[in-house]
């Protein structure tokens, strides 16, 4: 017996299906199925059912399915299904964990490599800039090295306990300064991604969310007469200058000779012009300090043998430190041979700050010499000292050696030697007879 004609299932916007009998081309059995397809273009399916009734009603969920203008849920495999089942347990049903989702997943089908991404945030750099600065350097150093460690994943996909865990292991054993600069190198680099579309819409990124890191308590470095004794005996000719006015002083290593590459601080070095050896004080004028305010500096007696020592004398005009000695890797072979744990920082202008005050007993005397304030002075500066320990500071001696000056052009010459040479009488040649 034949079995009853094809039905036409119709949704309530007009769509219909069409259940028809179907033989199975192996069994022979009498199946009813009916056709479909997802879009207009895309390829036609067929769903079959072992009953016309059981067709009737995989047709009418389907339609109702396609009518909605979402997923075509019966028509997924079933471990699909369960995926999506999973993902709809596990999300809240409110619109912003949705979004949040969403903005996950587009941006990892986004997302670069990490090493390709910042590949392309340190090329912007450098063609915003013009060039590879001291600065970006830095940067590249630090980034290529979290790239590295990260390998393989794309942006989005690195989550902040490994990120945090990076950057501890980045700066273990060297200071809270690193650990805070690598951290803003890292929150401006996920801005970009953030910007690039690679790690989401969220208001606060990943980096951002790390920790922020407090400034330490710690004790500046002052150095003790011997360590400067030793520094003065192995600093190189040409930067000797540059210790003395640090030491002596308390000048900022930028404004006794400026880094090239500071675009920022478009100010120049200490001219020798400017060391008024009539009235023994430095007048360091504005465009020179870094607080953009003329200051006097006294000069000492420590201070004035250091400058002949350093071959600068009155009536010199020019530089009086040529070139950077960090620039030039002189502070780096200093920090090894004087420090052996490398070149501390600032150390000169905190032990003038601290051994200075020792003497004068005066925080905002030291101050105005500085070009700095007393609750700076106070925070950072004063390292209590005895009255005797300064004066030891400021009589230390300078090594006994032939002192030079830079003629213009550069070449070291022997000022002793220059001073102290006569002229020789010729000798008359008795002619014999």
């Amino acid at each position: 017996m034949k079995p009853s004609r094809s039905k036409t299932i119709r949704g309530e916007s007009g769509m219909s299906l069409t259940v028809y009998p179907w033989d199975h081309p192996v069994t022979g059995k009498t199946c009813w199925r009916f056709a479909w397809r997802e879009t207009p273009s895309s390829p036609w399916r067929y769903t079959t059912a072992s009953s016309k009734a059981k067709a009737e009603a995989k047709a009418a969920e389907r339609i109702e399915e396609m009518e909605g203008g979402g997923l075509i849920w019966t028509a997924l495999p079933a471990a699909r299904r369960q995926f999506l089942s999973e993902i709809h347990k596990h999300v809240p049903q409110n619109p912003d964990a949705e979004s949040t989702i969403l903005d996950y997943l587009l941006s990892r089908k986004k997302s670069d490599d990490i090493g390709a991404a910042v590949s392309r945030f340190l090329s912007g750099k450098v063609s915003a800039a013009g060039e590879e600065s001291p600065y970006i350097a830095t940067v590249r150093n630090n980034l290529e090295t979290m790239a590295a460690h990260f390998a393989g994943k794309s942006v989005a996909d690195i989550q902040l306990p490994e990120l945090a865990a990076w950057l501890d292991q980045r700066a273990e054993g060297r200071g809270w300064k690193l650990k805070s600069d690598v951290r803003g190198y890292l929150v401006e680099f996920w801005r970009w991604c953030q910007i690039e579309g690679l790690a989401g819409r969220e208001p606060v990124t990943v980096a951002a969310r790390l920790p922020r890191i407090g400034k330490e308590e710690m004790e500046r470095r002052v150095l003790t007469p011997e360590e400067l004794q030793t520094l003065l005996a192995n600093v190189g000719v040409e930067w000797r200058a540059w210790v003395v006015l640090g030491a002596f002083a308390g000048m900022r290593p930028e404004e006794i000779v400026p880094h090239p590459n500071k675009k920022k601080r478009a100010k120049r070095g200490l001219l020798c012009e400017e060391i008024d050896w009539d009235f023994n004080v430095i007048r360091l004028p504005a465009c020179v300090s870094k607080v953009d305010y003329p200051r006097n500096i006294p000069i000492s007696a420590a201070l004035k043998a250091g400058l002949k020592w350093a071959g600068i004398r009155p009536g010199m005009t020019g530089p009086v430190v040529l070139r950077n000695p960090s620039r030039e890797q002189e502070l780096a072979r200093l920090g090894k041979v004087v420090f052996e744990t490398g070149w501390p920082k600032d150390a000169l202008r905190h032990s003038y700050g601290s051994y200075r005050n020792a003497i004068v007993r005066s925080l905002e005397q030291v101050s105005q010499e500085m070009g700095t304030s007393v609750s700076m002075l106070q925070r950072h500066y004063h390292n209590p000292k005895a009255e005797a320990e300064g004066e030891k500071w400021f009589a230390v001696r300078f090594p006994l050696e032939k002192m030079f000056r830079f003629c213009s052009d550069g070449i070291e010459v022997n000022v002793e030697e220059l001073e102290n040479q006569k002229p020789k009488k010729a000798r008359r040649i008795k002619k014999r007879a």
